[in-house]
């Protein structure tokens, strides 16, 4: 390991990031087409008369997913912030010293 460059570090960014920039979006994707199948539209866009409930239940289900994965980013980054404002200590965010 250089001084200078922790490839560790910078390898575990780089998955992650192209996981979470590039797997969310595509689950999103995902979720819109399971959407328009469940509601019976074909692939060429004409509406069908065959409507599919589990298609459209397990594309709502990767929405809550995907919806999931935001807010625990989002509440992620500021955690400090909560902690601070609330007193609420959530998702590993620091205590101040002498409190428990």
């Amino acid at each position: 390991m250089s001084t200078w460059f922790n490839y560790a570090a910078t390898l575990k960014i780089l998955v992650f990031s192209l996981l979470v920039g590039a797997g969310l979006p595509a689950l999103f994707a995902v979720g819109i087409r399971l959407g328009a199948l469940g509601a019976g539209v074909s692939a060429d866009s004409h509406a069908v008369a065959v409507r599919r409930p589990i298609v459209t239940v397990l594309s709502w289900a990767i929405f809550a997913l995907v919806l999931a994965a935001v807010v625990l980013g989002v509440l992620f980054i500021a955690r400090e912030f909560i902690a601070h404002h609330t007193g609420w200590f959530i998702l590993g965010a620091p205590r101040p010293h002498g409190a428990k």
